[in-house]
């Protein structure tokens, strides 16, 4: 169960929340059709792009130019099929774009290493949860081996949301 409070995500049945202590017993555990939504579906009815990876030993400027040929905001790291990164357009703001000479290191001198992944059992609300955490705007999609075999982004949650919102809004009138 979320906390309202601090949202922390706790064990279901808890009574106080484990960070801040506010109760939790008063909470609706149901919540409202677009909460129960996003709790019941799992990631795969997103429908998860498939990776678009790249080595960590690629240029920044190779990884750069296949995101734009790509219309991407991010790349997966792979080595020997293993997530090892992600690199996304903020590594390029925020890394690289006052640095020309860091366009022809390598890739994994820029990446976020060990990038938290989900799987497509996953809960949207867990994916949403996560996301948030970390102020991610993609999150990996694995196997149960560790493998991508997708990537969400925050556009795919907000389209299921505009959805099932509209579907929501339709049963009221």
């Amino acid at each position: 169960m979320i906390c309202p409070h601090c949202d922390c995500d706790n064990i279901d049945g808890v009574d106080v929340c484990d960070d801040c202590g506010m109760p939790l017993v008063d909470l609706d555990p149901m919540g409202n059709e677009l909460e129960q939504s996003i709790t019941r579906h799992s990631i795969d009815v997103l429908c998860p792009r498939d990776p678009v990876s790249v080595d960590p030993s690629t240029t920044v400027r190779d990884a750069i130019a296949k995101m734009v040929a790509k219309k991407i905001g991010c790349l997966l790291v792979e080595e020997r099929d293993e997530l090892v990164g992600i690199f996304s357009e903020r590594d390029v703001l925020n890394k690289i774009a006052s640095d020309n000479q860091a366009l022809d290191r390598p890739v994994g001198d820029f990446m976020t290493p060990s990038p938290v992944s989900i799987s497509r059992q996953d809960s949207i609300a867990y994916a949403l949860h996560a996301m948030k955490l970390g102020g991610y705007r993609h999150v990996p999609v694995v196997n149960a081996a560790g493998s991508p075999t997708g990537i969400i982004s925050i556009r795919d949650i907000l389209r299921f949301l505009c959805v099932r919102f509209a579907e929501v809004r339709s049963q009221v009138r």
